[in-house]
C-alpha cells in the first residue's frame, strides 16, 4: 500500500512478492492490516469535528487511463485465495472490502490486473481509493470564511489520525484547499467574495486536483469563496510544496 505523507488516499502499488521491482506485473498486492487499523484511527476523531468536513469511506476502483477493469480483487495468504472481493464493473465500488479486510486481516489484498503488467509500479491507470481525505459537507459551491478556518483546522485532526505518533507531530496546517473536479477534464473557477464582488483566486494544479491557499482570501479581507464549473469535492490539504515534496504530484524539485 503506498502512503501519502499526509495520508489523502490509500491506492494499490506493486508488491515485491508478486511484480519486480520496476513493474506492477500481473498480480500486485497490499497488506489488509493496514486497513482496519486506519479505520479505527479514524473513528477516534471527535464528533464536533465532523461537522464541516468528514471522512467518506466508500472504497472503490477508478479507471484513469480509460482502459479495462481488474480480473479479480480477492484476499490472499502466502499467495493462496482466501476470499473473493466482489467489485461493480460500472462505478468500481467494493461493498464488501472493509468487512472483509477487517475480518482477515492477516491477509494481503491482491488485484489480478494483467492488462497493466508492463507499466511502472507506481503507475496509476487503475486506481484504488479508500476516501481517507476530509471533505466539506458543503457542496452548494458557496463557503464562509469561518466555514473555510474550521474546515482547516479540522482537516488536519483528520490527518494526524493516520499517522505514527512522532510523524503526526510534524504535520503541517491545512490551509490550502483542493477542488478535485468529477468531471476529470473539468476546471474550475474559484473565486474570493469582497465588498467589491467576485475576485478571482489563484488556482494550482496538483495531479488531479486545484489549489487555493486560505491567505489568498484572507490578504482579499474576503467574507468567503465560491466554486463553479461543475459537480466537485472540497478538502483541507498542505500547501502545493508539501504535496510534492511527500510524492503527491509531479516530480518538481521545490525548493
Amino acid at each position: 500500500m503506498k502512503h501519502w505523507i499526509p495520508v489523502l488516499l490509500v491506492t494499490v502499488s506493486a508488491s515485491s512478492a508478486f511484480a519486480s521491482e520496476d513493474l506492477r506485473g500481473e498480480t500486485f498486492c497490499f497488506p489488509a492490516k493496514d486497513v482496519p487499523k486506519l479505520v479505527s484511527e479514524l473513528a477516534e476523531v471527535d464528533e464536533d469535528r465532523r461537522d464541516i468536513v468528514d471522512v467518506r469511506l466508500q472504497p472503490r476502483f477508478i479507471i484513469k487511463d480509460d482502459g479495462i477493469w481488474p480480473e479479480r480483487f480477492y484476499l490472499a495468504k502466502d499467495g493462496e485465495l482466501v476470499t473473493d472481493i466482489p467489485f461493480s464493473r460500472e462505478t468500481g465500488a467494493t461493498p464488501t472490502f472493509l468487512e472483509s479486510a477487517k475480518a482477515r486481516p492477516d491477509t494481503d489484498i491482491c488485484v489480478d490486473d494483467p492488462t497493466r503488467a508492463d507499466r511502472p509500479a507506481d503507475d496509476e491507470g487503475l486506481y484504488f481509493e479508500m476516501g481517507l481525505s476530509p471533505l466539506f459537507h458543503n457542496e452548494s459551491g458557496t463557503y464562509s470564511l469561518d466555514e473555510l478556518k474550521e474546515g482547516a483546522k479540522d482537516g488536519k485532526k483528520f490527518y494526524k489520525k493516520m499517522l505514527p505518533g512522532v510523524v503526526a507531530m510534524l504535520m503541517p496546517d491545512t490551509d490550502y484547499f483542493a477542488v478535485k473536479m468529477v468531471v476529470r477534464d473539468a476546471v474550475p473557477t474559484v473565486a474570493a467574495l469582497t465588498e467589491r464582488g467576485q475576485t478571482p483566486l489563484t488556482l494550482e494544479p496538483v495531479k488531479d486536483m486545484w489549489i487555493v491557499s486560505l491567505d489568498d482570501i484572507k490578504d482579499l479581507d474576503a467574507t468567503g469563496m465560491t466554486i463553479t464549473g461543475g459537480a466537485y469535492e472540497l478538502q483541507p490539504v498542505p500547501s502545493p510544496k508539501t504535496l510534492r515534496q511527500f510524492g503527491w504530484g509531479d516530480a518538481t524539485d521545490e525548493k
